[in-house]
């Protein structure tokens, strides 16, 4: 080697170079200008030898070859040339095979300062937790920079010494393109020309005490395996604007919400992937059966990636045709933990980066990952930016956030000693309870359409209370307790059924804006969570203590009972009869007191809610105008009831428009359209009575009609012509009587 470019040399920092320990590799690599000449420096583990190719102007077309010398055997090249070279270069590399390959050096000032700087404010942003868009900056993006189509990788790490892209590009040796550390930030990042969408890579970390590992990235929105994908991210032409525009207009509280809960698997083929066929197939069966929202899990191991098999253009042709049919799409979203795979997100950089340095806060006992660290604001930005990702990127019209009762406990399923309390000494994650708030807030401000909920099973207060009077901000909550108390009613012997498991809930009932559920974790439940008995298509009700014959009976009474009780409505696959399901979603939505006042008191009346060993309840449902009030009688006994009396608050007719054993969903009656007229009796404390005749295990609907003025007309004629019917009665008693006095 000549002397001269020997001593231009930084030894220390190249031996850093081809040991993997530099976090700085554009200090060395690439084109510097040293005194009156231009030095280059590559690093090329498997090359047999370099040539510097100094590319000529457009009008000349003249490029220059220089052979570089090969300054340290583990393959590290370099060479200098009297000058100040400006032009664009790039290497011919010869591997060890013989094969040329042509490199444009990722280290070239003149390819990444254009465009490995941030954004204005991003870094503020994402080191202080106001990022709602770090996606779009770190991760793996096909961009073009210098003239050259290429990807940049970008990784936050900031306790590794080093931080390699490896890939199909470089035979995944993590010596080969090390990336570039942002001090303040603690981002890795590195653009490599040439590299095209669709290759397979991951981050090569070298850490302290000497370890080095990949990793998957973060960001990415595709994995294969243990290996992430740079996204192809190809344009979709998405058509639901109309949709779009009719979901801004609704109000959320008064709208009809019924959530048709299932898996992915339900509409993808064998392959896991969903064509237009399966998803406009899935899309009108949903639209028939009268299901306003579609709810499944969507998101896979990381908050960025695909759950299962589908690909991101799978999901948007499913989210595509619920929108054509008006169905809205409500996607799980598990934000609380973290696997312990160690191709993912534990221990990082070396150190807890995304989870909690102590232990005792660190592990999620129910599932076994790790909690994420809500107080640190990178942790903040990566989870904010998930939630933005999915809505921007899929048009979603929800968010169900799983697992947020252990979010909010520090002692969520431990003993003494296990856990450690807040800076107050209490029990809640304070950390959490922001997070969950300032995600909340994020999502209505720039989804306004956009519904949350979650299920939540420690009764934590104001789940769905506004973030202003110091609520989670939530939009619906899940009603564990209704759910929970009618499970445990029906698994009961039927003559031991207690009716106040059905009555006690209404005294919380408006605590919160509740959906009620019969979801897939409500048939663990039924079954005691005794997941290996949950057979494969298990229903709630098999685990009913029922004859075979009769868990139709009480399945559609189930149902019929849900979707009369106040709350918006989730049901999960295969736990109900398609054509009772039709016929509920169609009176739900057009019986406007079935949902408008969910959250108003004034919407809810008792008329039977004694428990006089019957086993019958009832109570009225109404909207705004008392002459849309719905009367619902539900016989939850093995007893048929030839004439059942209620008293009832007003007088009119009554016209059943349900019933939950209509032969049409398999039942042994029919819907009887005749009228039933009120009498004017005073009964159980009302004005008037009804009497009906009741099949056992039955539920009921009655459209309330008010007299007309004609009708009201010709009652009070009635009254009049019985008062003088009885006038004259007893007068003519009266008369007979005297008659009989005077002939004595």
């Amino acid at each position: 080697m000549k002397d001269k470019l020997y001593k231009m040399m930084n030894w220390p920092e190249i031996e850093a170079i081809v040991y993997g320990e530099e976090g700085r590799p554009q200090t060395i690599l690439g084109r510097h200008n040293v005194s009156s000449y231009t030095l280059f420096q590559t690093f090329q583990p498997d090359a047999k030898s370099v040539v510097l190719v100094i590319e000529g102007d457009k009008k000349t077309d003249k490029s220059k070859e220089y052979t570089m010398e090969l300054a340290d055997e583990a393959g590290f090249y370099a060479i200098a040339i009297l000058g100040k070279i400006k032009g664009p270069y790039h290497y011919m590399v010869t591997d060890v095979k013989g094969a040329r390959h042509k490199i444009y050096d990722p280290y070239d000032p003149a390819i990444y300062e254009g465009v490995i700087e941030f954004g204005k404010g991003d870094l503020d942003d994402f080191l202080d937790g106001g990022m709602y868009h770090a996606h779009k900056m770190l991760g793996a993006s096909v961009v073009t920079a210098g003239g050259h189509k290429g990807v940049l990788f970008r990784v936050w790490a900031p306790a590794a010494i080093r931080v390699s892209v490896v890939g199909e590009f470089n035979g995944f040796n993590g010596k080969s393109h090390p990336m570039m550390k942002d001090d303040d930030s603690g981002i890795f990042s590195l653009f490599i020309p040439g590299v095209e969408a669709g290759c397979e890579y991951n981050y090569e970390l070298h850490v302290r005490g000497g370890r080095v590992y990949t990793k998957l990235d973060t960001y990415a929105a595709v994995n294969k395996g243990s290996r992430s994908v740079v996204d192809v991210k190809k344009a979709y032409k998405w058509s639901d604007e109309g949709f779009a525009a009719m979901s801004k207009k609704a109000d959320k509280r008064k709208t009809p919400v019924s959530i048709y809960q299932t898996e992915l698997k339900e509409f993808a083929g064998k392959t896991g992937k969903i064509t237009e066929a399966a998803a406009s197939s899935f899309a009108a069966d949903i639209a028939d059966k009268g299901y306003t929202y579609v709810q499944c899990r969507l998101c896979g191991e990381t908050p960025y990636t695909v759950y299962g098999s589908a690909g991101a253009n799978d999901i948007k042709r499913l989210v595509s045709a619920l929108h054509a049919a008006g169905i809205g799409i409500i996607a799980e979203l598990n934000i609380s933990s973290f696997s312990q795979d160690d191709n993912g997100l534990k221990e990082f950089d070396g150190t807890y980066l995304y989870g909690h340095l102590d232990e005792r806060k660190r592990t999620n006992v129910a599932n076994g990952g790790f909690y994420y660290n809500y107080a640190r604001p990178e942790v903040k930005a990566y989870l904010m930016s998930a939630v933005r990702y999915w809505l921007e990127e899929f048009h979603l019209d929800g968010i169900h956030m799983e697992d947020l009762s252990s979010m909010l406990y520090l002692d969520y399923g431990k003993y003494e000693g296990e856990w450690v309390a807040n800076i107050y000494g209490g029990r809640e994650n304070l950390e959490a309870v922001d997070f969950v708030k300032a995600l909340n807030v994020m999502i209505h401000k720039y989804f306004p359409s956009v519904i949350t909920l979650t299920k939540e099973t420690s009764a934590y207060p104001g789940v769905t209370g506004t973030v202003e009077d110091n609520g989670l901000g939530f939009d619906y909550v899940w009603n564990n307790g209704l759910t929970e108390d009618y499970i445990e009613f029906i698994k009961s012997e039927p003559d031991s059924r207690d009716l106040h498991l059905l009555t006690d809930n209404m005294s919380y009932a408006y605590a919160e804006n509740y959906i009620l559920t019969i979801s897939r974790d409500d048939v663990l439940i039924a079954n005691d969570y005794d997941h290996m008995r949950v057979k494969k298509g298990a229903t709630l009700y098999d685990y009913i203590p029922v004859a075979d014959e009769g868990k139709g009976r009480v399945a559609r009474a189930t149902t019929a009972y849900l979707w009369a009780h106040p709350g918006k409505k989730l049901i999960y696959s295969g736990q109900c009869d398609d054509a009772e399901i039709e016929a509920l979603n169609r009176l739900y939505k057009e019986q406007s007191a079935l949902y408008s006042l969910d959250t108003n008191p004034y919407g809810f009346e008792w008329i039977n809610a004694i428990d006089r060993g019957d086993g019958v309840i009832s109570f009225m449902r109404k909207d705004e105008y008392l002459n849309h009030s719905i009367l619902v009688v539900c016989n939850f006994s093995d007893n048929e009831y030839s004439s059942y009396k209620f008293g009832l608050p007003y007088e009119g007719k009554y016209r059943m428009i349900f019933n939950s054993e209509d032969r049409k969903f398999g039942g042994r009656s029919t819907v009887s359209t005749r009228p039933k007229e009120t009498k004017e009796e005073f009964y159980d404390g009302r004005p008037n009575s009804l009497s009906l005749k009741l099949a056992p295990m039955t539920v009921y609907y009655f459209s309330y009609t008010p007299y007309t003025e004609e009708e009201l007309l010709k009652l009070a004629q009635l009254k009049v012509d019985k008062f003088k019917e009885k006038l004259e009665k007893e007068a003519k008693e009266k008369a007979k009587e005297l008659k009989g006095k005077t002939d004595l």
